[in-house]
């Protein structure tokens, strides 16, 4: 993940584009990523918060947004909020498709509505954006590893690829609305970096709870020891690799687009919907 040095919204890729897409999980394995079981249970697990979890995000920005005087801005909060509908929906759909499988996900579901109806109370408007800038820089770097390595992506499943690809890419291209916002209205960088503390510590205990939750209910799964330490593996890499990007959130003067992802975005949006590519901006494709 590149970083560099200049944060300014100016510095983005290439105006957010709103992509309704289809999703057909039909014939979808149980244990889709690479047949691992807790893998798989935890992209499951982040699936299960996104269709609340995506809507308290927008929430969050229409809080505020009569307070947003630059005009690109509000064009692209509302492709923010655009790709942000498609994803709750296709998660939805997603999440459908796990519950055929037997799994009750309706415990979760209704108790990730009621955690954010309740932080909606509690929180004020300042504090809820700030959540969702926290949020959306670990969508944001996880995102981009996703994008980045075809290592990891290639052991999805290709009908589960198709959905996490097209969502890593788009939560890449809307990486910096939200805190743009928070900037604009409040720039608040103790709040800021306060939250992300808290956030930090409840998202990541959060899908690790709900991860081993579905893992353990699954008396297969679960006996499955040689994938599991296999997995833990693969997820220390993952952690060790992101913690750097995660760390720069506490900068001052951070911005989400020194993660430069401009050449990665434009390879993938030729992949996936066959946007033309600037050569000058990717000049290597993916393999």
């Amino acid at each position: 993940m590149t970083s560099t040095t200049v944060p300014s919204r100016t510095r983005r890729a290439s105006s957010i584009q709103v992509r309704r897409q289809s999703f057909d999980f039909a014939t979808t394995p149980k244990y889709y990523f690479n047949n691992n079981p807790l893998l798989s249970y935890l992209l499951t697990a982040l699936s299960l918060t996104f269709p609340h979890g995506e809507r308290f995000f927008v929430h969050s920005v229409r809080n505020v947004r009569n307070q947003i005087k630059d005009d690109n801005l509000q064009k692209e909060v509302s492709a923010f909020i655009g790709q942000e509908a498609m994803h709750s929906h296709a998660h939805e759909d997603f999440n459908s498709f796990v519950e055929g499988l037997g799994i009750d996900i309706q415990p979760i579901l209704q108790s990730e509505y009621e955690k954010i109806e309740y932080a909606k109370t509690k929180l004020n408007q300042k504090q809820q954006l700030a959540v969702t800038c926290a949020l959306e820089h670990f969508t944001a770097i996880i995102a981009q590893y996703l994008l980045e390595h075809p290592d990891f992506h290639r052991q999805l499943n290709p009908r589960v690829a198709k959905l996490w690809m097209w969502h890593a890419l788009e939560e890449t291209e809307h990486k910096a609305v939200a805190f743009d916002v928070y900037q604009e209205i409040f720039a608040d960088q103790a709040t800021r970096k306060r939250i992300m503390r808290i956030i930090t510590t409840t998202f990541l205990s959060r899908i690790s709870y709900l991860t081993f939750k579905l893992l353990l209910n699954d008396p297969v799964g679960r006996k499955q020891w040689r994938q599991h330490i296999t997995a833990f593996k693969q997820l220390k890499e993952v952690f060790t690799a992101l913690a750097p990007a995660y760390l720069d959130y506490y900068q001052d003067n951070f911005h989400p687009n020194q993660h430069d992802s401009t050449q990665i975005t434009a390879q993938w949006r030729e992949q996936l919907f066959g946007e033309p590519i600037n050569k000058e901006v990717a000049s290597t494709a993916i393999h």
